[in-house]
């Protein structure tokens, strides 16, 4: 069986490490269209009609199983995907709207792109499934430029992510949900201003134990000892996201191929 995943850009690939890790019977197939990113600037009507072409393209490599990597699309355009697309779909969203709620506390935070944050999904699932919760959100775009610079350790870049979370510590927040699939690669600068008693929800993680389960209750012949194999493609392959890949994940030896899928 084969499962496709696809991101806007190369965040994404922090999902399909967690995947490949928990399901090495199955073949996967990672996409990230790099030519249009960033996806969190954009309206909803040009998210859904990327991601839709995303989905077509990792159908006809014979997908059965897709997985939405990005905050952005989870956000908008998973309810037209199930419409239009009679096939099981996971969404970074879902996921961790309900690890969040499974902790049962009553302070929620979120952090995720612009558009993430400003389309109000998580917000508003988190309310529909338990009405006093408090939420406090705010848009951490700068921090996909300085994990994809590797600038993490800097000083000046941790001073920037204690700017940005600020508002969370100020407001005792219990959880704080990773709204975007680049925000686990710095989970320990978070994890270390926030304290260690708040929980983070690492969308990776979370979407990969719901598509665990998934599967072992609905194809459980599938595992297997056996190890599939892993593509990654790419709409775009500058230098820039060249040097990007190799700084955040140090140990990826699969080849990288560009593909067009105007």
């Amino acid at each position: 069986m084969k499962i496709g995943i696809f991101d806007s850009g190369i965040g994404g690939l922090t999902v399909f490490k967690e995947i490949s890790k928990r399901l090495p019977s199955f073949e996967i197939i990672y996409l990230g269209d790099t030519a249009r990113l960033p996806y969190g600037i954009k309206s909803k009507k040009t998210v859904d009609k990327y991601s839709e072409n995303n989905l077509k393209f990792l159908r006809s490599l014979g997908c059965q199983v897709i997985v939405i990597a990005c905050n952005t699309a989870s956000s908008y355009s998973t309810g037209l995907l199930k419409k239009k697309f009679r096939i099981p779909i996971f969404d970074v969203l879902s996921s961790g709207v309900t690890a969040s709620l499974k902790t049962d506390s009553n302070r929620i935070g979120i952090i995720g792109t612009s558009s993430t944050i400003e389309s109000k999904t998580y917000q508003k699932s988190l309310k529909r499934n338990s009405k006093s919760t408090k939420i406090f959100s705010k848009a951490c775009p700068i921090f996909v430029p300085i994990i994809e610079q590797g600038l993490s350790e800097e000083s000046y870049s941790k001073i920037i992510i204690k700017e940005n979370l600020e508002l969370f510590k100020r407001n005792k927040v219990q959880v704080l949900i990773l709204g975007c699939t680049h925000y686990p690669l710095i989970k320990k600068h978070i994890q270390k201003f926030l304290g260690k008693k708040v929980i983070l929800i690492d969308s990776a993680e979370e979407i990969s134990k719901s598509l665990l389960a998934y599967l072992k209750a609905h194809h459980p012949k599938e595992f297997t000892k056996d190890k599939r194999k892993r593509q990654i493609y790419v709409t775009d392959q500058s230098s820039y996201f060249e040097v990007a890949i190799k700084k955040i994940f140090k140990n990826l030896k699969i080849k990288i191929k560009l593909v067009d899928i105007k």
